[in-house]
């Protein structure tokens, strides 16, 4: 029922009908990360470790580009190529680690690039998280062959 005024007309101070609603924004799943299957023993000749990317200074370029990375969802990250999914672990012949044991074989492997160079991460996608597995400064991890050289 509408409010009366003290004449007894109603109160029309307020704009019947006009609550603007929320706009509802679609909830995506966006991109988190995990360093639960962090691997720091490898490549068994030159090991990269979190210390030794500290050192070479790679340590912030990285957390910003995570933090990039976590303003989008997995489709979009892999789309705008932000991570370059492989599926497979590489061959033997391409690359300087193994498989290791504590993770299992049938996940998915890919990469984060645009570190700065040479440098990346490489882990596997579960969903919408990315658990990085390898530090990778002198990529390593799916050794390429070199173009235009």
């Amino acid at each position: 029922m509408a409010k009366r005024d003290r004449s007894g007309r109603k109160d029309r101070s307020r704009k019947e009908n006009t609550r603007n609603e929320r706009k509802v924004i679609q909830n995506r799943e966006l991109m988190t990360f995990s360093f639960k299957y962090l691997d720091q023993t490898q490549p068994s000749k030159q090991p990269e470790t979190i210390a030794l990317w500290e050192e070479l200074e790679l340590l912030n370029p990285l957390i910003n580009r995570l933090s990039a990375i976590s303003q989008l969802s997995r489709d979009e990250a892999v789309n705008q190529h932000q991570i370059k999914p492989y599926g497979d672990f590489p061959p033997k012949n391409k690359t300087d680690f193994f498989h290791p044991q504590h993770v299992e074989e049938n996940v998915e492997w890919a990469v984060i690039e645009g570190i700065g160079g040479k440098p990346r991460v490489a882990g596997f996608i579960s969903e919408s998280t990315f658990y990085i597995v390898f530090l990778d400064s002198k990529h390593k991890f799916w050794i390429s062959e070199k173009k235009h050289t």
